[in-house]
């Protein structure tokens, strides 16, 4: 099955304090990505939360989330010295269905990091700029290639968007940039349900 996986910070708070912390969640990633045998298709890493858009071919989904978050909460309670939960009680998972869906999903997770204040009231060239910069999700992975990551699987989600291989890369980055002019209410309602 094909998974939208969302995780918070305890009491929203932040389960990133730096970079490193972010170099450490990803490095786990991979990591859990290998061992479990899922295919990771999106992610994106903000302060307090993260997304995952994942199949796991082996329904292991509890195994595998719990073993990322463990072992995540582990390293970060010793590097920050500090006991206690990191992440906000268990995952949730939103089971995905229908292809169309799934190329939103993607559009919704990659943009993220510019949707949420204060990169939402700028303009919207600035927050292109942004996203086309920011290191903490797949998305550069998508629309520059030598940007990919070996644990990230871009080939399904690529070939949703159609067209010749050599081009969906630009059809994807099109799609995706064109969804932060012209927003995505509907879908964003069905996220907050």
């Amino acid at each position: 099955a094909i998974y939208h996986v969302t995780v918070r910070g305890n009491a929203r708070q932040i389960i990133f304090r730096d970079d490193r912390d972010r170099h450490l969640l990803q490095a786990r990633l991979a990591e859990s990505v290998d061992t479990y045998g899922v295919r990771l298709f999106v992610f994106c890493l903000m302060d307090n939360h993260l997304h995952l858009v994942l199949e796991t071919p082996r329904a292991n989904l509890s195994r595998f989330m719990q073993s990322l978050l463990t072992g995540y909460t582990v390293v970060f309670n010793l590097r920050h010295r500090q006991p206690g939960h990191v992440t906000q009680g268990r995952f949730h998972a939103r089971l995905v269905q229908g292809d169309e869906y799934l190329l939103k999903l993607t559009r919704y997770v990659h943009l993220n990091p510019v949707q949420k204040e204060p990169c939402a009231s700028k303009p919207l060239g600035e927050r292109i700029d942004l996203l086309r910069t920011y290191p903490w999700s797949s998305y550069l992975g998508y629309v520059v290639g030598s940007k990919r990551a070996d644990w990230v699987v871009y080939e399904p989600m690529l070939a949703l968007i159609g067209g010749r291989k050599k081009h969906q890369a630009e059809r994807y980055r099109q799609f995706v940039e064109t969804g932060l002019a012209e927003g995505d209410e509907e879908f964003q309602a069905v996220m907050r349900q």
